[in-house]
């Protein structure tokens, strides 16, 4: 089957969820104090259920929170039979129509911080990075109070097991040296699938994942370049010069965890040919978050209303 219906994505509220779900959104994750948002598109094949299981009941102060992102195949029965088994830990949304791995991840990430988690991250369905790694990037999190946000990161050191395809792994490096140069980072791998959030008091993952991103293939680049725009904006009111990034330095509050095990599991949706479209992401992020002011505050408005009024203000055509 072709893939499902496009939806278009607007706006909203921390809690505009357009979803349907096996239980009280809010409440999908309460007590427990990390969110793993796993997005789902015709993955009953590749799902490994018995995994997820025992993580879900080893692990009591995690919540697996599955994303069905309009899939066509059987993933939501997969999904909701795991869900049966182990009801305490593991939740389902399923999105009405395919709104992509993006959206998809944004929404989940969106409950995560609703129920109360201190740590919210997403991993990919089909477990290249092995669930155990969760408790590893959580230790960073509590060790290095500093440290907002752990990339799990496809090095191949001696005595860690990294199987990724020769091409993979050259499209990969020229991936990563445009975005170093996009985010001024001397990041290493802003696309592995295993990623976890802190969420301060400040408020700033609610604010990064508040309305819908605007690069399909790079949104990781997307909210590292939110983030930067957030404290560029909190350290020198977001000004630059001549396209110059002078503040909001984010290499202290990255940590990149050198993977111990990667598996290039087969059946991925993404293609050799996208690394043009990835290209194409990377200058939307550069120009909108590094070139511009984000988020931006509409004229007359302030607070919450006056960040989406601002988005629009900015960003989107207006007609008199």
């Amino acid at each position: 089957m072709g893939r499902a219906k496009k939806a278009t994505a607007s706006p909203g509220r921390l809690g505009d969820l357009s979803s349907s779900s096996s239980g009280s959104l809010e409440g999908a994750a309460r007590g427990r104090n990390t969110t793993i948002v796993i997005p789902c598109y015709n993955e009953a094949e590749r799902l490994r259920t018995d995994e997820f299981l025992a993580f879900a009941r080893r692990e009591h102060d995690t919540q697996l929170l599955f994303v069905n992102d309009g899939s066509t195949d059987d993933t939501s029965d997969v999904i909701r039979s795991m869900r049966r088994r182990c009801p305490d830990r593991i939740d389902v949304v399923d999105m009405p129509v395919n709104v992509g791995k993006a959206e998809a991840v944004r929404r989940g990430m969106q409950i995560g911080c609703m129920s109360g988690s201190r740590f919210v991250g997403f991993w990919d369905a089909d477990l290249a990075t092995p669930l155990d790694h969760v408790a590893m990037f959580k230790e960073v999190m509590e060790d290095k109070p500093e440290v907002d946000m752990v990339f799990g990161a496809r090095v191949g050191l001696l005595g860690r097991d990294i199987r990724r395809s020769m091409k993979r792994h050259y499209l990969g490096r020229v991936f990563a040296t445009l975005a170093s140069i996009t985010l001024g980072l001397g990041v290493y791998d802003t696309q592995c699938g295993s990623k976890l959030f802190r969420v301060d008091d400040r408020g700033d993952l609610e604010t990064v994942i508040s309305m819908p991103f605007h690069t399909r293939w790079v949104f990781d680049c997307e909210m590292i370049g939110r983030f930067s725009a957030l404290r560029r904006s909190r350290v020198r009111g977001g000004v630059r010069k001549w396209g110059k990034v002078d503040d909001g330095d984010m290499s202290g509050s990255i940590y990149e965890y050198p993977l111990h095990r990667w598996e290039d599991v087969g059946g991925s949706k993404v293609k050799s040919s996208d690394v043009i479209k990835m290209a194409w992401g990377l200058m939307q992020v550069r120009r909108r978050y590094f070139w511009r002011r984000w988020p931006v505050l509409a004229p007359s408005r302030t607070g919450w209303e006056g960040w989406v009024d601002g988005w629009n203000f900015a960003f989107k055509p207006r007609f008199n």
